[in-house]
């Protein structure tokens, strides 16, 4: 889509008060192996793991190993009695945070539901790849804020690299963090994109390995940080939908999504003499029409071939395209009942 026509699209959202997607909640919680607070902790949040699979990811910090960096935002947003106990529990980076012995199972929930009855406030996409024994990660974000987001309010991505297994308390174990503050503002309906390179990650499982991007920022310029959005990383591959068209008289075109990496650059071959494609090139996300080139006959199967290269990957998948010919209405004959003989 043409860049000033998505943004307006993107405000005319905004205006109209309408989301692009469901918030997805992220629930951080930062424990001593040892600790009995964390120990009492642990099977609610492993409860409530399962209970929001796909709306929200409860991950585990090995509090003194992550002594510093998303524990921050904790700290940040914590104003009560100076004697603070684990485990140290936070969503969306900080904006509600718990800490100590509590309600666990009540607690939790109603901070994680509190986080998804929120809009989101910028809509993300992740993508991820091993590169030897680290993750480089791909992460793209827009605004959908009413007001930008500002390097002086500490608008920044992070990813965070965890284990679905159950190697602590709980069965998602971190194993790194990293971050990448935004370039410069990001106004309203804009997009940005980042790539960020987490660490060597020794000794993992890496078939069980996962990474989420989010976004945040500090709107106040000081206090409680806000996320925005995350997303679960995707692997680093190129997705084009549909897969498959069907085109003829009635329907002589039709539009595929092409999407990847931002790193990526892609071209757009038809293998056959039938068919083109506009634009032919170009940078993701994009959308390209697919058009019959003259009448070919009904039943044809053709390919485009989409290629994507950049950052030392290379992906390549096709589209098929499948010809129908004319729909014939049958015409319906009325004939006349012969006349009955008049009588005599």
């Amino acid at each position: 889509m043409v860049p000033t026509v998505r943004r307006a699209l993107i405000l005319l959202l905004l205006a109209s008060g309408a989301g692009a997607e469901d918030r997805l909640g992220v629930f951080e919680l930062f424990v001593r192996g040892g600790g009995t607070y964390c120990r009492l902790a642990a099977p609610s949040v492993s409860t409530l793991q399962a209970e929001m699979a796909g709306r929200a990811v409860l991950l585990e910090y090995a509090y003194d190993s992550f002594s510093s960096g998303r524990v921050d935002r904790w700290w940040a947003a914590y104003h009560g009695p100076s004697s603070v106990y684990l485990p140290l529990v936070m969503v969306g980076s900080g904006l509600d945070v718990s800490q100590g012995p509590v309600d666990y199972y009540n607690r939790y929930k109603a901070m994680l539901n509190a986080e998804l009855a929120r809009p989101p406030a910028a809509s993300v996409r992740v993508w991820s790849r091993r590169v030897g024994d680290g993750l480089q990660v791909y992460v793209r974000a827009t605004n959908l804020s009413d007001a930008p987001l500002t390097p002086d309010q500490a608008a920044a991505f992070w990813v965070i690299v965890w284990e679905d297994n159950p190697i602590g308390l709980t069965q998602t174990w971190v194993r790194a963090t990293a971050t990448r503050p935004l370039a410069g503002p990001l106004q309203p309906g804009d997009t940005t994109s980042a790539t960020i390179d987490v660490a060597s990650l020794s000794n993992v499982d890496w078939q069980h390995l996962r990474a989420l991007a989010l976004i945040e920022h500090r709107p106040t310029g000081g206090g409680a940080y806000d996320m925005l959005q995350a997303a679960i990383a995707s692997p680093a591959v190129l997705d084009v939908t549909p897969s498959g068209i069907v085109l003829g008289p009635s329907t002589p075109s039709a539009e595929i999504s092409i999407d990847g990496p931002d790193v990526l650059s892609w071209t757009a071959t038809p293998e056959v003499t039938w068919l083109q494609i506009v634009p032919a090139s170009g940078a993701m996300p994009a959308t390209c029409v697919v058009s019959l080139v003259g009448t070919p006959a009904a039943g044809q199967h053709g390919t485009v071939r989409i290629d994507a290269t950049g950052s030392g990957m290379s992906c390549s998948t096709t589209v098929t395209v499948t010809t129908q010919g004319q729909v014939m209405r049958a015409r319906r004959h009325l004939q006349r009942a012969p006349a009955s003989p008049a009588p005599r």
